[in-house]
């Protein structure tokens, strides 16, 4: 046998087993001819016929491709399995509500009682047909994360004042619509019976709308990461689009929009509206709050008191983005 063809019988032949080298040797020195095992070991090594190419060589063995017998034109999506994702999208405002009242941050029970008073006053004197509640309507400071001074920890009274909070606002807006948009402080109630009670957060009484009786005061609930339609402006508490404050919140707003667009959440009012080459004019905004102006935890802060109405007329939206100082609403 031509040395040659030696070598291609070994390879093939101790890659066609599962052996380990010591017994490959053992078994077939005496075939190749070979005295002992340990002269086919030098062999082989000095032919580079080893383990570690057998490996590889079954690794890279070429699967023949698998071709069901299926006839594609009968199969909806050819038999592809759905989707386990879901798409998240905006609500949109009925077509027939035309001017809605939004107020957002009053961050109940730690409000500013004098602004909230005066923007209440100021809704009802404009005959609003929708009331929208943008998010951190309550703060739930008791069950944050954030470190807590003990004698603020009273959770059963944040619970008891908000929900005749709200109560009070159905009996100041008693026939039209209110919708309670959740955002980034309502969900520390979701999250706290997540982490420290979870065998009760599938609990019916002790969902967010149940609890707060949202359903009893014929309040609509809006889930913290949906959005609201009102014409063609989109409106969300701002949480939703992460790092949603900066300098100037209202045009960081715009680009990461890119459509007219109004959110609460950073305690500024603010203002950006550019042109595009299409000449039509994209408006962002941001609300101002309703809530205490230097807590404790941001005592130099930049905030501001405010709230917004939105009219709707033919789909198009006009927002009135109003400021309040000192209790009085700034012209």
């Amino acid at each position: 046998m031509k040395m040659e063809d030696k070598i291609i019988k070994i390879r093939e032949h101790f890659y066609s087993t599962n052996l380990s080298k010591t017994d490959f040797h053992k078994q077939f020195f005496e075939m190749y001819g070979y005295q002992n095992a340990d002269s086919l070991r030098k062999f082989m090594i000095k032919k580079n016929i080893t383990s570690k190419d057998r490996s590889l060589q079954e690794i890279n063995k070429i699967i023949p491709p698998v071709v069901a017998n299926y006839n594609l034109e009968t199969l909806d999506n050819f038999g592809i399995e759905e989707s386990i994702g879901k798409e998240y999208v905006s609500a949109k405002l009925p077509s027939h509500l035309k001017k809605i009242g939004i107020l957002s941050d009053i961050h109940f029970p730690y409000h500013d009682l004098t602004a909230l008073t005066c923007a209440i006053k100021h809704l009802k004197e404009q005959e609003i047909d929708c009331l929208y509640l943008n998010g951190d309507i309550q703060d739930f400071y008791s069950i944050s994360r954030h470190e807590k001074e003990k004698d603020m920890r009273d959770f059963k009274r944040e619970v008891d004042m908000n929900r005749d909070f709200l109560q009070r606002l159905r009996d100041i807006f008693r026939n039209i619509p209110i919708y309670y948009k959740l955002g980034n402080h309502e969900n520390r109630f979701a999250r706290s019976l997540q982490l420290q009670a979870e065998e009760f957060a599938q609990i019916h009484d002790l969902q967010f709308d149940v609890f707060f009786r949202l359903d009893k005061l014929g309040i609509t609930m809006i889930e913290d990461w949906q959005g609201m339609e009102m014409g063609d402006l989109l409106v969300g508490h701002g949480h939703e689009w992460y790092g949603a404050g900066g300098i100037n919140p209202s045009q960081n707003l715009l680009n990461k929009t890119l459509c007219n667009t109004l959110i609460g959440h950073v305690h500024r009012t603010s203002f950006t509206q550019r042109k595009t080459s299409m000449k039509q004019f994209i408006n962002t905004y941001t609300t101002g709050c309703l809530t205490l102006l230097s807590p404790k935890y941001m005592p130099f802060s930049h905030h501001n008191h405010g709230f917004a109405i939105v009219e709707i007329n033919n789909g198009k939206s006009m927002v009135d983005n109003i400021q309040i100082r000192e209790g009085k609403i700034i012209k």
